[in-house]
């Protein structure tokens, strides 16, 4: 099993923002199943696009700050 960090990319919507933001860390077998099990209960996670309110996961820092810091 391999440690996966996870992060979730910022947003730029009318009236407000985030910048990326650390999701956390788990092991699992592939970076998709490190989603599901860190976020597999959050009614708003896309399992089949890995994301969350929309907005992507990514397996660190410097891709999931790319769009929106």
């Amino acid at each position: 099993m391999t440690k996966y960090n996870i992060w979730m990319e910022g947003y730029r919507i009318t009236g407000g923002s985030a910048p990326a933001t650390f999701v956390g860390e788990i092991e699992a077998d592939s970076f998709s199943e490190a989603c599901v099990k860190l976020c597999g209960n959050d009614p708003n996670f896309n399992k089949d696009n890995l994301t969350v309110w929309g907005c992507g996961l990514f397996d660190n820092e410097k891709r999931a700050r790319r769009l929106f810091g």
